[in-house]
């Protein structure tokens, strides 16, 4: 059976290792002086060598004459690693045992000796998909291990493990790897397998992966399972579904240019030929970066360089926060290239929400149609709104009641797609603070809901039940003080039912219909009337006594 370039490949020892030179060496000085961790964290993005690595250790420190971080391939232990019966060394992928029982199975079986090496190793990947039970239940583990265990945790994303688990690993951050780098292993391995392959070639697969030296040598895989002819740079993008340089060289001509009817058109053509629209704005902010370092002969405006740049970030962010990430990548030449600043990115995509709501609504409208949208009415809609400001008044709050309606109003005057988003992809890390005893049920009330709508200072909560809401909403001072302690922001938090959500939800489409606006309305509260915050009062004062870890709200 063919066996895929990536396994063939795996590092076998670390002089093999590309990059991480500073995780290396500390790791191979470690097993030198014998000062081995009882549980490593490896973070950082996928095929950069964190499996390799941790997979190297569980051999290096069972091997009886490893010499400077290569294994002697000859005792016991090596031939046992090399043909894969290895029974010490235990790889458990997080994704698909994550739960309580096998976290706790593992911790019965941790207790239990190694049966032919010096240590017994658990190696889990992708550990950030374990549940905050199954944390729970790993938690005293790492923190007092058997003397023969060691554990080896790698994630791509290290926001979403408590704290409490990464202050009891040694933490290795493990960077992208360059360029040049990727280029030589890929070239080693071109000569080693006799594959037909240009440089130019090369240098494109090293570029598009994006410091993955996996991902790198997986395209290559393809483009040789695509074609027994020599390999160019053409065929790279064709597989990978990129432009060439002359593509992006193409469209970039047309944006600078202000061609607005063939740019459009060429991202269209670009889009039916399945090329990812992310793509797009990536390679052009390479070609642009090539520009500014003098790459490409030029003889462009640096200035505009540079705005292109800056607006081409925010396009990005705010193509993935849309349904319809090619209408903003065709209005950006309208909308760059203004001399006036006129027309503003969030105007433009808060009119096509608008524009999306309508057409959703009309059910005739086939779903091809629903997308066309036209770029000149938009332009002449943001005319409309460019200037609009919200009056505020100020209101005094007496009641849960009252203050739950202003929220409501105050999220629906100020939201935007960015806030709310922004929350969604963060919210796990409250997770972080579900052990913690200084906010009580907060966590756990917090992580029970959904984000439904949110601005820069203002979240509203949904949940399924009634009593979850009123439960939430009865705790606000102390969710509020989570909130800023998660994000390092204040927020003025409000929790709904599902039923009355919807229900607030319809009035507000209706009312954006009918050009109702919400105007803000400033809080003039006092919260120890309407909360119990005495209890909050004497909680304040009992950390800054005796600190965090000694006081528990029950």
């Amino acid at each position: 059976m063919y066996q895929a370039l990536y396994r063939k490949y795996r590092p076998k020892s670390f002089d093999e290792i590309v990059g991480q030179d500073i995780i290396k060496k500390i790791i191979i000085n470690e097993i030198n002086n014998r000062k081995i961790s009882h549980a490593y964290l490896f973070c950082g993005p996928r095929g950069t060598g964190k499996t390799s690595i941790a997979k190297l250790i569980a051999k290096l420190i069972n091997c009886d004459n490893q010499n400077n971080g290569v294994p002697c391939d000859k005792c016991e232990s090596c031939i046992q690693f090399n043909n894969k019966n290895y029974i010490d060394i235990i790889e458990i992928d997080a994704a698909s045992n994550n739960g309580v029982d096998e976290i706790r199975e593992l911790r019965n079986k941790a207790n239990l000796l190694p049966a032919s090496s010096k240590y017994k190793i658990y190696i889990i990947d992708e550990v950030h998909m374990l549940s905050i039970g199954a944390f729970n239940a790993l938690l005293k583990t790492l923190e007092e291990p058997p003397k023969h265990v060691i554990f080896i945790l790698a994630t791509t994303e290290v926001n979403k493990i408590p704290i409490t688990i990464i202050s009891r690993c040694q933490r290795f951050d493990f960077n992208r790897i360059s360029e040049n780098k990727i280029f030589e292993r890929i070239k080693y391995i071109a000569q080693k397998e006799n594959i037909n392959i240009t440089d130019d070639a090369i240098k494109e697969i090293s570029t598009l992966t994006d410091g993955g030296l996996r991902d790198a040598i997986g395209l290559l895989d393809k483009v040789i399972a695509f074609t027994n002819d020599k390999i160019t740079p053409e065929i790279i993008h064709f597989v990978n579904y990129s432009l060439t340089k002359n593509e992006i060289k193409k469209l970039f001509n047309l944006l600078y240019n202000n061609e607005i009817d063939k740019y459009i058109n060429y991202i269209n053509e670009i889009n039916d030929r399945g090329i990812d629209l992310f793509k797009i704005i990536d390679e052009l902010m390479i070609y642009l970066r090539d520009i500014l370092l003098n790459k490409i002969e030029n003889n462009y405006d640096r200035t505009k360089i540079l705005k292109y740049i800056n607006d081409l970030n925010e396009l990005s962010t705010k193509m993935k926060q849309t349904n319809y990430p090619k209408i903003l990548l065709e209005t950006f030449i309208i909308v760059t290239n203004q001399d006036n600043e006129s027309y503003v990115h969030e105007k433009i995509e808060d009119t096509i929400e608008k524009q999306e709501d309508e057409i959703v609504n009309i059910p005739h409208i086939k779903n091809e149609e629903k997308i066309k949208i036209n770029t000149e009415s938009i332009i002449e809609k943001n005319d409309n709104i460019k200037n609009s400001e919200k009056l505020t008044e100020t209101k005094k709050i007496d009641n849960i009641d009252e203050l739950i309606n202003i929220r409501i109003n105050n999220t629906f005057a100020t939201c935007n797609k960015i806030s709310l988003n922004t929350l969604k992809q963060n919210w796990p890390k409250i997770r972080e603070y579900a052990v913690s005893t200084i906010y009580g049920m907060a966590p756990g009330i917090l992580l029970d809901g959904e984000v439904v709508a949110a601005s820069d200072k203002n979240i509203i909560v949904t949940y399924p039940y009634t009593s979850m809401s009123e439960r939430a909403n009865k705790d606000i001072p102390t969710i509020e003080k989570l909130l800023s302690k998660v994000f390092e922001k204040e927020y003025n938090f409000v929790a709904l039912d599902q039923y009355t959500w919807e229900k607030t939800k319809k009035e507000y489409i209706k009312n954006i219909k009918n050009k109702i606006e919400y105007n803000f309305i400033n809080e003039d509260i006092e919260y120890e009337k309407i909360f119990n915050v005495e209890n909050n009062f004497i909680v304040e004062q009992a950390i800054d006594i005796f600190g965090e870890s000694l006081v528990q709200v029950i």
